[in-house]
């Protein structure tokens, strides 16, 4: 009777774990935790905002490395609208 007590506490044990790792990778996006693999390359991009026109459809303001990007997406393509260098920075 008691293995089979020990054996239950186990399974319980371990659905709380997966449980949890489930809700801490689903709610990171949303906490601000964000997980870099070791080693990983910080490219100093940076997504201001976005501003959805239709479908698909897409007007986007970036910061990459002192300057900011005004960036227009449709279905197939990808276009620069306007680029100027962030001010403060001597980059």
């Amino acid at each position: 009777m008691d293995t089979y007590l020990g054996i239950i506490k186990v399974i319980f044990i371990m659905a709380a774990l997966m449980a949890g790792i489930y809700l801490l990778s689903r709610y990171a996006g949303k906490l601000n935790l964000r997980f870099k693999p070791k080693g990983a390359a910080d490219y100093g991009l940076k997504k201001v905002d976005t501003i959805y026109l239709a479908p698909r459809k897409f007007i986007s303001v970036v910061e990459v490395r002192g300057h900011v990007l005004v960036i227009g997406a449709g279905e197939k393509e990808i276009s620069l609208l306007a680029k100027w260098r962030k001010e403060g920075t001597d980059s």
